[in-house]
């Protein structure tokens, strides 16, 4: 059964200027095993002219690595279903699931037959215990990459929840205003009554960027779905605007330093559709 957050997105610059805002973004939770067939409601989700649906080709799809780095990465085949390509992921990161596992998707659902997420995140559990997450982050050119979370990156807070941590180098263009070699510190808890996540960043150790995606579980239908429509009109147009608008603000009126997108080429390792100004290919 999918889950419903009435969620909103905190990011605040620390440094060198601060930056802050907080919008409104739901967010829903849903097995990647039947993510075609994903419902709720009466009308609102997943239905023949629905405002909102998940289309199984929009997370964690199967492409080409550019200027690979590391562990071999392995997205299994196109024809795969998420679940498969989640499974082909993580084993050729030495780390194979057992066949009951199962893997929850947390996401933006399509909008009104847009699609955007800036960051989707995916958690696989066995008999409800968290064993491993993939963060896979997507820049507003359509390139993407995926960041596995495994064994070691399992910890457990003061009340004995478990979840998983990773700080990990960028090495990826998603802001004018961070260098490639920023650390993204990833922090995924399991979504049950609350949804909590977490993207920080580091420069030279010190954490200079913060975002977090909480909300509370809400019920699942088409009136809910109707105030939140209401409360995010054009959901995915919105977060597109959002960041363009942000980055504006920080250059025109802040004065951060931009930097251009195919400045630093030979630092951006393991993306997945990469744009022809860094491929040089323009077929």
């Amino acid at each position: 059964m999918p889950r419903l957050y009435d969620a909103e997105v905190m990011h605040a610059r620390l440094w060198p200027k601060r930056h802050d805002f907080t919008h409104a973004a739901f967010a829903v939770a849903v097995d990647a095993a039947t993510l075609d067939a994903v419902t709720g409601g009466g009308f609102m989700l997943g239905r023949r002219f629905s405002p909102y649906s998940f289309r199984d080709g929009d997370f964690l799809p199967a492409a080409e690595i550019f200027q690979p780095e590391g562990v071999p990465q392995n997205f299994g085949q196109a024809s795969d279903t998420l679940d498969g390509r989640f499974r082909a992921f993580v084993a050729a990161q030495g780390e194979p699931l057992p066949a009951h596992a199962e893997i929850t998707l947390v996401a933006m659902p399509r909008a009104f037959g847009k699609s955007y997420n800036p960051a989707v995140f995916m958690m696989a559990t066995v008999d409800g215990q968290l064993l491993c997450g993939v963060a896979e982050v997507h820049n507003t050119f359509g390139e993407r990459k995926a960041w596995f979370l495994g064994k070691a990156c399992l910890k457990r807070d003061h009340d004995g929840d478990a979840y998983l941590q990773l700080r990990t180098p960028k090495r990826f263009y998603v802001s004018p205003f961070s260098k490639l070699d920023t650390e993204f510190e990833f922090t995924l808890r399991l979504p049950d009554g609350r949804l909590a996540l977490t993207v920080d960043h580091y420069e030279e150790g010190h954490k200079s960027l913060t975002s977090a995606w909480t909300g509370q579980q809400v019920p699942l239908t088409d009136l809910r779905l109707l105030w939140l429509t209401v409360k995010s009109p054009l959901l995915i147009l919105k977060v597109i605007t959002l960041i363009h608008l942000h980055a504006a603000w920080l250059w025109l009126v802040k004065k951060l330093p931009f930097r251009r997108k195919g400045t630093d080429i030979p630092d951006q390792r393991n993306l997945r559709h990469p744009t022809p100004e860094l491929t040089g290919r323009h077929d």
